[in-house]
């Protein structure tokens, strides 16, 4: 399933700084190593003091450590400046796309589980922004704030001459897909001319209509206008194989008829 833009993102930005991370492990190691162990100077400085006078090897020793000195001196003065360079140039960046990136947890804080169905509220309209659901833009897209969605969904839903039913419907999934944190988007899809209702044609062509508005969408779920999601917990995501996420639903006294029965609710990789 390919990853969302956001999510390619994040993916670079967490390589970069594990590449970042090793380099300056490496010059910590080389200082480490530098600063323990005796230099090779140090030996031949030994075997002067046997064999000179002793003048002349402690004239030597102090060149001898003078050298050494000036070699720490340069390798200090550069592993600061790489060690500055980084404190002020990418840990900043890592921290602000860490607190502004991060993701939403696996399992969502506010889900409640079985839901009361609620009743329309009179003032409840689809023409402009609902203040029951003021976070939902205009085209009914939504995606948290304080945190990076785990999964970005389509929901189509094919309809025709149901206005009550479909403004039920935008009025109770919206709350619920906000407490899942998902990055979605409902499309309504309505079939033209006055010819009989083909479910099936109608999701296909509005699954090739948001192939190409939104092409990196990778979750889609068909969804019937009149079935309402009575408990939070079903999740509406995608697995690898297709999903049915009606299984138990009241009007058949939440028993599925036969095992071939996917209609509803079904959820597919765009792949």
């Amino acid at each position: 399933m390919p990853l969302p833009n956001r999510s390619i993102s994040v993916y670079r930005w967490c390589v970069m700084s594990a590449i970042v991370m090793s380099i300056a492990s490496v010059f910590n190691i080389i200082y480490f190593i530098k600063q323990r162990l005796p230099s090779e100077n140090d030996d031949e400085l030994t075997i002067l003091k046997s064999s000179v006078v002793n003048h002349t090897a402690s004239v030597s020793d102090n060149q001898t450590n003078a050298l050494s000195q000036g070699e720490y001196n340069l390798f200090d003065e550069t592993f600061q400046i790489f060690s500055q360079a980084f404190a002020n140039n990418v840990l900043p960046v890592l921290n602000a796309q860490n607190e502004n990136s991060s993701f939403c947890p696996s399992i969502p804080p506010n889900l409640k589980g079985p839901t009361i169905i609620q009743e329309l509220p009179k003032n409840f309209t689809l023409e402009n922004t609902s203040m029951y659901h003021p976070d939902v833009q205009l085209g009914g897209y939504y995606h948290p704030k304080v945190c990076l969605a785990r999964h970005k969904i389509a929901i189509i839903v094919p309809y025709r001459d149901r206005w009550d039913i479909l403004r039920g419907f935008l009025y109770h999934m919206h709350e619920i897909l906000q407490r899942q944190q998902l990055d979605y988007r409902i499309y309504v899809c309505e079939q033209a001319f006055d010819k009989i209702f083909n479910k099936g044609i109608v999701m296909n062509g509005c699954f090739k209509e948001i192939l190409n508005l939104e092409p990196n969408t990778p979750c889609f779920i068909m969804h019937d206008v009149d079935l309402l999601l009575i408990d939070d917990r079903n999740m509406y995501t995608c697995p690898i194989y297709p999903r049915h996420l009606s299984v138990a639903i009241d009007k058949f006294d939440f028993y599925l008829p036969y095992p071939e029965l996917v209609g509803g609710v079904l959820g597919t990789c765009k792949s």
